[in-house]
C-alpha cells in the first residue's frame, strides 16, 4: 500500500524537483564566470646594496703591482620603501577586465530572466486572444446565409488567427532557445514576486540622491595615478640620496706585506640633474592628466545616471497614468456590455469586441512594462549596483 502511494506521488515529486526560481537561475548562469584569482606574485626582497663593482688595474703588466678596487652603492631606507610600494601597487592592480565581464554577464542574465517572464505573460495574453478569435469565428460561421453576414469579416478574422499563431510560434521558439541556452529545457520556472513598475518607483525614491561610483574605468585610472605617485616618490628618494658609493682599494707592492696599502674612499653626489628634473615634471604632468580624466569621467557618469533616472521617473508616471486610464476604460466597457447584453437581439460579437480590446491593451501594457524594466536594468548596470560579488536578483519585489 505504501509503495503504491509512493508511485502515485512520484510524478509530483519529480515535478517539484524540476522547478527553478530566480536565485537558482542566476547561480546557474554565473557558474563558470567567477572572477579568477590573480597570481599572488613573487615575494621580492629589495636589496640594501644597489650595485657592486669590482675593478682591477695593473702597472707595467706587473702582477706584483696589481691594484684592486671594490665599490658598492648603498640604498637608503627611503629608496627601499619606495621601491617596495611601487612593486606592491603593480602587483595589486585591479582586474578590471574580469570585473567588466562579470558585470556584463549579470546584465545579460537579468535581461534573459526578464525576457522569459515576458514571453510567458505574452503567451498567456495571446492564448486568451486566440480563444476570443475562435469564438468570434464560430459566431460568424453560424451567421453564414443571413442578412447580417459579412464575408470580409470572416476572411479578416481568419488572417488574424493565422498571424496570431505565427506570433505564438515565434514566442515558443524564443523561449525554447533561452531554456536551451541555460540548460533548463525540462525545468519549470517560478517567477514568484516578479518586479513591477512600482518596484522601479520605490527604488528610485529610496535612491534619489544616488552618486555614481568611480566605475571600472575610474578604478583603472586611479591605479595608474597611484603608480605615478609611487614612481614620483621613488624619484624623490633617489634625489635625496647624497652618498653615491663606498670604495675599498688595495694596492701593492705584494712582495712586502709591510708596504702594502689599503684605503677607503667615499663618493657623494649633488642631485641637480636636468634629466631627473625633467622626469619629475613628466610624472607630475601625467598625474595631473589622470586626475583631470578621473574628474571628467565621474562627472560624465553622474550626468548619464541623472538623465536615465529622470527618464525612468517620467516613464513610471506615464505608465501609471496609462494603467489608470486602462482600468477606467475596462470598467466602463464592462458596464456598457452588461447593460447592452440584457437587451434582446444583442449580438455576442459586441461583447467579444470588448474583450478583444481589453486583451489588446493588456499586451500594450506588457510592452510598456518590459521597456521600462529594461531601462531600469540599464540604470542598475550604469550605477554598477548589479556588479557586486554577491548574486542579487534585481527583478524581484
Amino acid at each position: 500500500m505504501r509503495l503504491s502511494v509512493f508511485f502515485l506521488l512520484l510524478p509530483s515529486i519529480c515535478f517539484a524537483q524540476q522547478t527553478i526560481d530566480a536565485e537558482q537561475f542566476f547561480a546557474t548562469g554565473l557558474a563558470g564566470f567567477e572572477q579568477m584569482e590573480k597570481p599572488a606574485g613573487e615575494k621580492v626582497n629589495f636589496p640594501w646594496i644597489e650595485k657592486y663593482d669590482v675593478r682591477t688595474e695593473t702597472r707595467d703588466f706587473d702582477a706584483g703591482k696589481q691594484e684592486y678596487t671594490f665599490r658598492l652603492s648603498p640604498v637608503t631606507p627611503g629608496m627601499r620603501k619606495a621601491q617596495k610600494s611601487l612593486y606592491e601597487e603593480m602587483r595589486n592592480a585591479p582586474d578590471v577586465d574580469g570585473m567588466e565581464i562579470r558585470c556584463d554577464r549579470a546584465l545579460t542574465l537579468h535581461e534573459d530572466w526578464l525576457t522569459l517572464f515576458m514571453l510567458r505573460e505574452s503567451e498567456r495574453a495571446m492564448n486568451e486572444w486566440a480563444i476570443v478569435l475562435k469564438d468570434k469565428q464560430t459566431i460568424l460561421e453560424k451567421m453564414v446565409g443571413t442578412l447580417d453576414f459579412d464575408p470580409e469579416k470572416l476572411v479578416k478574422l481568419q488572417t488574424e488567427r493565422s498571424d496570431l499563431n505565427f506570433a505564438l510560434d515565434r514566442l515558443r521558439l524564443e523561449r525554447e532557445y533561452l531554456l536551451e541556452k541555460y540548460g533548463l529545457r525540462d525545468r519549470e520556472i517560478d517567477f514568484g514576486n516578479f518586479a513591477t513598475v512600482e518596484t522601479v518607483f520605490e527604488y528610485l525614491e529610496s535612491n534619489s540622491n544616488l552618486t555614481a561610483g568611480p566605475g571600472l574605468d575610474g578604478l583603472e585610472t586611479e591605479h595608474k595615478k597611484q603608480l605615478v605617485l609611487r614612481e614620483m616618490a621613488l624619484e624623490s628618494s633617489e634625489k635625496k640620496q647624497v652618498l653615491d658609493f663606498v670604495q675599498f682599494r688595495y694596492n701593492g707592492p705584494h712582495s712586502d706585506p709591510f708596504q702594502e696599502r689599503f684605503s677607503v674612499g667615499m663618493g657623494f653626489q649633488l642631485n641637480n640633474s636636468g634629466n631627473q628634473k625633467l622626469k619629475m615634471q613628466e610624472l607630475q604632468i601625467e598625474k595631473e592628466a589622470l586626475t583631470l580624466k578621473a574628474e571628467r569621467d565621474s562627472r560624465k557618469r553622474q550626468e548619464q545616471l541623472n538623465i536615465l533616472a529622470n527618464e525612468l521617473r517620467r516613464d513610471v508616471r506615464a505608465f501609471l497614468q496609462f494603467q489608470n486610464t486602462l482600468d477606467a476604460e475596462r470598467e466602463q466597457l464592462q458596464s456598457l456590455g452588461s447593460a447592452i447584453s440584457r437587451k434582446e437581439g444583442t449580438s455576442p460579437l459586441f461583447l467579444l469586441d470588448i474583450e478583444e480590446r481589453h486583451i489588446s491593451m493588456k499586451m500594450k501594457a506588457l510592452d510598456k512594462r518590459e521597456n521600462l524594466l529594461r531601462d531600469y536594468l540599464e540604470y542598475l548596470h550604469l550605477s554598477e549596483d548589479m556588479c557586486g560579488t554577491d548574486v542579487v536578483n534585481h527583478l524581484g519585489q
